[in-house]
């Protein structure tokens, strides 16, 4: 009976640099003397680059320079070829090391200069950040070619969306110094699109929260002519971008528009993945967007949620377990300070009602104003537990309520 022979196949993971010079010499591609060369010219190199990124009279960083040489020539030399060996040694022969060594170099400066994410004005190239980027890349030691090009598609892609942002952006009404945030700008354009019979504007805040109403209604879909007629007579290369942006909107976005329990202010202020551009004006009607989008808030506040004074008032009628109101009359603050010593705040119905009425937008900074500030201040100044500075009437107490709040009493004349 035959015996199957099972041959295990090696994987060689020298450098590419190594490959092509040793295929060269055993071809005789590359001669003695051009061998000789290649090795002068990796001394000079090594001190260079030593140098350039340390210093050239210490063994550990002349170690290091070689290996960083290596890297970047394998980089250059294998994209260059195209990974075909008898090219790659017959680059080997033609220039010196130097040329490739600066060709990998400037592959990883031009990786470098591209932008990391879609956020505008996130990425910097200065000397310094190309120093220590080639740092980074040089020294880990696996930097591949598959790495480089996998990461170089991902920028170039980050880049075309930044791009694909700004056109959109003066199409749309808005200034690029607006932009923020690519994918952001565009998301906002896809549903300004998808949403039928709307300017081709980019949203306020208030327009927002109408657009998100209209794209919830669940038969509501994409009209192929008003992309159409938006698409009209501009470049090719942006027709397509908005074709996919459009796409990947109905297919991710759209569900999580419709998602039981979205809003429109959680997908604006909300702790999602995926953030939405609106422009911001002064003259917008800040109090319109609440209302829309919180309306008990804007109700119990009466619009003026930016008077610290209703915001406390509101606060500590909560915190009591009263129906919370905007203004406090004289017997709602001694109502107000008699629960407060019988029982104590309920600082949880405070946080609760802030998550359950309040703008997301505005809702840390609102717990952080009870927790931090309102709570302790009140609880000191409500008590009545000093021999020696006795409050049983109620006097310093509601004295400050009607200088905290929003009070409906004058204070008494001394």
């Amino acid at each position: 009976m035959p015996v199957a022979a099972t041959s295990l196949a090696t994987v060689d993971r020298r450098p590419f640099f190594d490959k092509a010079l040793r295929y060269g010499i055993d071809r005789d591609i590359i001669s003695p003397l051009r061998l000789h060369g290649i090795e002068e010219e990796f001394a000079k190199g090594i001190v260079q680059i030593a140098s350039y990124f340390g210093s050239a009279h210490l063994r550990p960083e002349l170690e290091l320079a070689l290996r960083r040489m290596v890297q970047l020539i394998s980089l250059y030399l294998e994209d260059a070829s195209g990974g075909d060996l008898p090219t790659a040694a017959a680059s080997l022969r033609d220039k010196t090391l130097l040329s490739h060594s600066k060709g990998g170099s400037e592959m990883v400066k031009r990786l470098h200069a591209l932008p990391e994410t879609t956020v505008i004005g996130g990425h910097s190239v200065s000397p310094e950040s190309q120093r220590a980027y080639l740092d980074e890349k040089t020294l880990a030691g696996t930097f591949t070619l598959e790495t480089y090009r996998s990461e170089l598609a991902i920028r170039q892609e980050n880049q075309s969306a930044i791009d694909f942002s700004f056109w959109l952006a003066k199409k749309m009404g808005v200034s690029r110094g607006d932009v923020e945030e690519a994918d952001a700008l565009i998301r906002s354009a896809m549903l300004v699109i998808f949403v039928d019979k709307t300017d081709f504007k980019l949203p306020s805040r208030t327009a927002f929260v109408r657009l998100i109403k209209a794209a919830r209604v669940t038969n509501a879909k994409l009209n192929e002519a008003r992309l159409e007629a938006f698409l009209k007579n501009e470049p090719a290369e942006f027709q397509r971008l908005a074709r996919r942006a459009m796409e990947r909107f109905i297919a991710r976005d759209l569900p999580q528009i419709r998602a039981p329990g979205s809003t429109a202010d959680s997908l604006l202020y909300g702790d999602h993945v995926q953030s939405y551009f609106v422009s911001e004006s002064l003259d917008e009607d800040i109090r319109e967007y609440d209302r829309l989008v919180a309306r008990e808030w804007d109700r119990v506040t009466r619009g003026a949620a930016d008077d610290p004074a209703v915001v406390a008032t509101v606060f500590l009628f909560v915190a009591t377990g009263l129906p919370p109101k905007a203004s406090m009359l004289l017997k709602d603050a001694k109502e107000v300070v008699r629960i407060f010593r019988t029982s104590g705040f309920d600082s949880q119905a405070v946080v609760d009602f802030i998550a359950s009425h309040a703008p997301q937008a505005t809702r840390d900074d609102l717990r952080k104003f009870w927790e931090d500030d309102l709570k302790s201040e009140a609880e000191q100044q409500l008590a009545d537990n000093d021999p020696n500075w006795p409050d049983s009437h109620m006097e310093r107490a509601v004295e400050y309520l009607r200088t905290t709040c929003m009070a409906g009493w004058k204070g008494r004349r001394r």
